[in-house]
């Protein structure tokens, strides 16, 4: 994982597009430039990822962090937004922690649903659920930095 800074640097930036999501309902295409122009650049430049990646590790992370979403898309359950948003998360992290971080969103965006139904239910309106999806992003991914952060400052002898 890269040098603390840069984790903080990421993680601010991520808060702001889960706030604009949650605020707009929308992932705005030059939040995701702010993140996308250095990843792409420090990948041609250094031959690693924002986060120490490599450039194989960074660009399966690109895929594995879209796939998924982008199937999500065609059945038009996410935004192109969140597809694009979870690509450059994967860019940023590496396949490995991308994995990681998608399994996180995916249980808070599970947990955020069945809330989000329940209160549905509870009011008994039937209008479609709209539940801003880069939230549960945006905690995937900065727990997995966080995570890894962590690890790293651990003493030695604890084996992790």
């Amino acid at each position: 994982m890269g040098p603390w800074w840069m984790t903080g640097l990421c993680a601010i930036w991520a808060l702001a597009v889960a706030i604009y999501d949650v605020r707009q309902r929308r992932v705005p295409n030059a939040l995701l430039t702010l993140l996308a122009i250095p990843a792409v650049l420090t990948l041609v430049v250094n031959h690693r990822g924002l986060l120490g990646a490599g450039i194989g590790d960074s660009l399966a992370g690109l895929v594995v962090g879209s796939a998924p979403l982008l199937a999500g898309y065609f059945i038009r359950q996410v935004g192109a937004g969140d597809v694009k948003l979870s690509g450059l998360q994967g860019l940023v992290l590496g396949m490995g922690d991308s994995l990681k971080a998608l399994l996180i969103s995916g249980i808070v965006l599970g947990v955020m649903t069945a809330f989000a139904l329940f209160d549905l239910q509870r009011r008994e309106q039937a209008r479609p659920l709209r539940i801003p999806a880069a939230v549960a992003l945006v905690i995937g991914f900065i727990a997995v930095q966080l995570a890894a952060q962590l690890v790293d400052y651990l003493p030695s002898g604890w084996g992790i």
